[in-house]
């Protein structure tokens, strides 16, 4: 099989240099790589240029970045903006445009993917083109394992990775026609698309990720900052499209108990019948709502969508079912004791107590359960790290929040810039 290693780069020359070592290594050689840079400066073509391997070397540069690149393109899509910034260089390539281009250019049948900072191990190549040869595989997905060096990578590693081999879109192999038609990854967006780009291979084609882990990722972040800069950023990215729905579930709740909050509050706040913003029966109104939406999410989910996979209705009456309970709780001492604190259904600081269980839920999932469950050994969480996973893992969830939120406020510029790039490369 002769085979094309797509490798996308930014800024990474010492990491490439680590890519192209371990590539010289295997025990079948691929028959060209596929360097596409965007990078800042020239580093990476001087690299190429002097670098020794044992194949051939395909260098490719598309975009320059600087900063704010993928900023400004956004920012040229507001009609308001778009008149300044018309001279605005295009910038960088985010990874996975990088990696279609590679694919486009690449010269032979079958392509495998890569990045930098992704290391295979000797048998990558070889022991895929086996699982391609021996069985009716027509894809073979990478697994890769997150390594981690300094205390803080442990703990991050523990709380949001796991020592388990995960499934990847770097190291896969499949043929390039199969990738080009109809199967490049989403551009446009910095995260998220691999995963999207993982769920509609494995729906369309015959595809198999080996139970071993054949690559290593070894540059998770060193410390907090790095760390919830990178989780910020990528959660805006992920907001943009339709994965990760657990996630987005999560964020929807935190948002419907903000309302649970503020509209039974909201009369008192603008004023009462003084008001032009008064509403009469406001709480009755919210709640029968959240009722009604609870009602036909159930029966639409059981009666017209028995197999549905829609994102819009997968979890909405639980998570609307989750939301009046806290309803409740939160108004229980009024509506059941009437503030009389004699009252046998008097329950002091009871929403304290309630918000205190789901906090400290999230802290023993990120602290415990997950890690627990991905690998990580019993001797490494206690007795003390345990603690220090669930604090990492709970402020990470805290950071992912606003740019969830901004995410969905700023997808249709995100799209329209995505499609807009799109054009320009075609």
């Amino acid at each position: 099989m002769h085979i094309s290693v797509i490798i996308p780069t930014l800024d990474n020359p010492n990491d490439l240099r680590d890519a192209v070592k371990a590539l010289n290594l295997q025990l079948n050689l691929p028959s060209e790589v596929v360097i596409v840079d965007s990078s800042s400066n020239d580093e990476i073509n001087k690299l190429t240029e002097s670098i020794k391997s044992n194949f051939t070397i395909t260098y490719k540069r598309i975009g320059r970045a600087y900063r704010f690149d993928r900023l400004l393109l956004i920012l040229k899509r507001v009609p308001l903006i778009k008149n300044l910034l018309l001279d605005t260089p295009k910038g960088r390539a985010f990874p996975y445009e990088a990696t279609n281009y590679g694919v486009e250019v690449a010269k032979h049948e079958w392509i495998a993917l890569l990045d930098a900072t992704t290391i295979p191990n000797e048998n990558w190549i070889n022991d895929y083109c086996n699982i391609i040869k021996n069985t009716d595989a027509e894809v073979v997905l990478g697994n890769t394992k997150y390594l981690a060096d300094t205390y803080f990578q442990k703990l991050l590693r523990a709380c949001s990775f796991g020592a388990k081999g995960i499934q990847t879109s770097p190291g896969s192999l499949m043929k390039k026609k199969d990738y080009l038609n109809g199967f490049k990854i989403t551009e446009g967006v910095r995260s998220g698309g691999d995963v999207d780009w993982k769920n509609r291979v494995n729906e369309q084609y015959e595809s198999v990720t080996p139970e071993n882990s054949y690559l290593v990722y070894p540059n998770l972040p060193r410390n907090f900052f790095q760390c919830a800069k990178k989780f910020f950023i990528y959660s805006i990215y992920t907001a943009v499209q339709d994965i990760s729905h657990k996630i987005k579930d999560l964020y929807l709740i935190v948002i419907l108990l903000f309302t649970l909050v503020l509209i039974p509050k909201w009369n008192a706040i603008v004023g009462w019948e003084t008001s032009a913003y008064y509403i009469p029966h406001i709480t009755k109104i919210w709640l029968i709502s959240i009722a009604l939406i609870l009602l036909v999410s159930v029966i639409y989910n059981r009666i017209a969508l028995p197999k549905s996979q829609s994102s819009i209705f997968r979890n909405v009456h639980k998570i609307t079912f989750f939301v009046i309970i806290s309803f409740v709780i939160y108004n229980w001492n009024g509506y059941f004791a009437s503030w009389v604190e004699e009252s046998v259904w008097y329950i002091p600081h009871i929403t304290k107590i309630y918000v205190s269980i789901i906090c400290l839920a999230s802290f023993l999932y990120r602290g415990i359960f997950f890690p627990l469950k991905n690998n990580i050994s019993i001797q490494f969480l206690f007795p003390v790290n345990w603690v220090c996973c669930g604090i990492i893992g709970f402020l990470l969830d805290l950071v992912k929040a606003p740019g969830y939120i901004l995410g969905t406020i700023f997808a249709p510029f995100i799209k329209a810039a995505r499609i807009q790039n799109n054009k320009e490369s075609n």
